[in-house]
């Protein structure tokens, strides 16, 4: 077998990795920036009192509910978007599920390729990938939709595409570019295990080249970029939300 086991698609996980580092080094510099602005001058400042303020149960003055309550309902389960449009509800499930969950798979296998690197356990790189496939393309299809939702209502319904931004459709358009070369970067590959060719059957090169502009972009554009653009919203909204101690 070919050393082209990355789960990325990268046969360089120190590639991957630097990559990743620069991103998170950027985003880090964003949010510090972002807190001092916030906090008049101090980050600690705005650290300490937001995290005076979101634990509302001993010191908020109307608490409404508990901050695992918060978390659970109104920032994982975003039941104030349910309760305003089911419809629209779902469209953000969709990519909120879909983003989330392919993230954290990839950081489950990055932790793997990680230990395999070093050589800590006896690792089947093949074996371990080919395991997280079937839901990582679940996913996938599952952020594919919602992106898909969101485009048709900025298209169709006049009043969505009334209150429609340009920063919407780079949010939204960034966002389905990463999910198609991701998926291209998938099919270009053969399978880990068999060596089959998958469902576009080309060659490693160019699923190598997908990889690395799927993984370079995915970085730099949902996490490196967060912090100076209106992308700061997914970040800011649920922090707005704990401050307020979620409820109604």
């Amino acid at each position: 077998m070919s050393d082209f086991v990355y789960y990325s698609g990268i046969p360089s996980f120190v590639v991957m990795l630097g990559i990743a580092m620069v991103a998170i080094v950027i985003f880090l510099v964003g949010m510090y920036l972002n807190m001092k602005k916030w906090g008049n001058g101090s980050a600690s400042h705005f650290l300490s009192v937001f995290l005076k303020k979101i634990n509302h149960e001993k010191y908020g003055h109307h608490p409404r509910q508990s901050l695992l309550s918060t978390i659970f309902l109104d920032i994982m389960l975003q039941r104030r978007i349910l309760r305003r449009s089911p419809f629209r509800w779902v469209m953000h499930m969709l990519i909120f599920i879909g983003w989330i969950g392919m993230f954290v798979l990839s950081m489950v296998f990055a932790m793997f390729e990680m230990l395999h690197l070093v050589g800590i356990g006896n690792i089947d790189l093949n074996v371990t990938r080919n395991s997280l496939d079937f839901a990582n393309e679940i996913l996938g299809y599952m952020l594919l939709i919602g992106l898909i939702i969101a485009i048709v209502r900025r298209l169709a319904i006049s009043d969505v595409s009334k209150r429609t931004q340009m920063f919407d459709w780079v949010l939204v358009l960034g966002t389905l570019v990463i999910t198609i070369t991701g998926f291209m970067a998938e099919g270009f590959r053969p399978d880990a295990i068999t060596g089959a060719w998958t469902f576009l059957g080309a060659n490693i090169e160019l699923a190598q080249a997908f990889a690395l502009f799927h993984v370079t972009i995915s970085l730099l554009f949902c996490i490196a970029y967060i912090p100076y653009s209106k992308y700061m919203h997914m970040l800011a909204a649920p922090m707005v939300i704990l401050v307020n101690g979620g409820g109604e």
